[in-house]
């Protein structure tokens, strides 16, 4: 479908600039680098490897994402080196903004309480792309309060490098 398809340009190898929220919406961020691999698995599914730091430790994270006909959604799974739960994800693409949003659900580990996140993807050309992490407000306003945000450069291949696109 067009939609397997337009998952297709995320793959291959993109650099990262990792800002996350840990203090809150008024603290200052902590800033990381970090590298995402992105490969096909067939031609209905993208799998990505994402490593970075957070917090000052090493962090890893895992992504299976495809699109269901069916149900007529992006769908997909996350997991990382910070929780010990799978989260799946599902959203749409919202063709004119440019913007695929997924709503996460996982287990927030300091509460172990279910927590229901909205991740929004910005295309900026075949190049650049912004991915913005957005939680529900403490204070129970129903406002999204944004945590972490990740600014992808795809990385150029080098002249003889073995990366492809699959």
């Amino acid at each position: 479908t067009k939609e397997h398809k337009f998952l297709q340009q995320d793959v291959g190898t993109w650099d990262l600039e990792v800002k996350t929220w840990m203090g809150g919406p008024d603290a200052e961020p902590a800033v990381s680098k970090g590298v995402e691999k992105n490969r096909r698995f067939g031609d209905f599914w993208i799998i990505s490897d994402f490593t970075s730091e957070l917090g000052g430790q090493k962090f890893s994270g895992h992504a299976q994402m495809g699109y269901d006909p069916v149900k007529k959604k992006f769908i997909g799974t996350w997991i990382d080196t910070a929780a010990a739960t799978l989260s799946p994800m599902e959203g749409t693409y919202d063709e004119q903004a440019n913007e695929l949003t997924m709503m996460m659900t996982g287990i927030d580990p300091e509460t172990g309480k279910v927590a229901v996140n909205k991740g929004v993807t910005k295309y900026l050309g075949p190049d650049r792309r912004v991915f913005s992490i957005l939680s529900k407000s403490p204070d129970g306003d129903g406002k999204w309060i944004k945590t972490m945000e990740i600014k992808y450069t795809r990385r150029e291949k080098r002249a003889g490098s073995r990366e492809t696109k699959e």
